[in-house]
């Protein structure tokens, strides 16, 4: 079975081959057998190639359609993942935030815990400080009270041999 453009195609020769009427210039004598013959074949074949047209036509718009779907799905999920990135990226900021201030805190506690320990450790040394020249202002009068003594007892024991009393140079 030919198409309609090999049947058209064959319409035109016959026009081509036609002879021309006397006197007449646009009217022609054809063969009305081999015409119609042309013309029923175009009349089968119509339908069919209309019939192949609208379904190519249907496909087309199928394809075009999931195409367009597809096209919506690619870009919702790019969308989704887009929007899940942004929030990653926020999640991430908020907790870099959260663990410079927990980080900042803790440094300045650190900071305030030495502190505390350095004056805590001045002040004890500071008393310890005190309480040693106390002690030794102590053991000092006692060496002082230690010399009046022996110095007393020399002199009341005049006759007897002189106790050697210590000399404030061995303080």
């Amino acid at each position: 079975m030919k198409s309609i453009e090999e049947l058209l195609s064959e319409l035109d020769g016959v026009l081509d081959r036609a002879k021309s009427v006397p006197f007449s210039q646009d009217k022609c004598i054809v063969d009305s057998e081999e015409l119609g013959r042309i013309v029923e074949d175009i009349r089968i074949n119509l339908p069919q190639e209309i019939h192949h047209a609208k379904a190519i036509v249907s496909e087309r718009t199928t394809i075009v359609a999931e195409a367009n779907k597809e096209a919506q799905d690619i870009i919702n999920k790019a969308q989704e993942r887009a929007r899940a990135l942004v929030n990653q990226e926020a999640i991430y900021k908020e907790a870099k935030e959260k663990a410079d201030k927990l980080r900042a805190a803790a440094e300045e506690q650190a900071n305030e815990i030495l502190r505390g320990t350095f004056v805590y450790s001045d002040n004890i040394l500071l008393q310890t400080e005190d309480a040693v020249n106390q002690n030794l202002e102590t053991v000092r009068q006692a060496r002082r009270n230690l010399r009046e003594a022996a110095k007393e007892k020399a002199a009341s024991a005049k006759g007897s041999r002189p106790a050697a009393a210590p000399s404030e140079d061995e303080e």
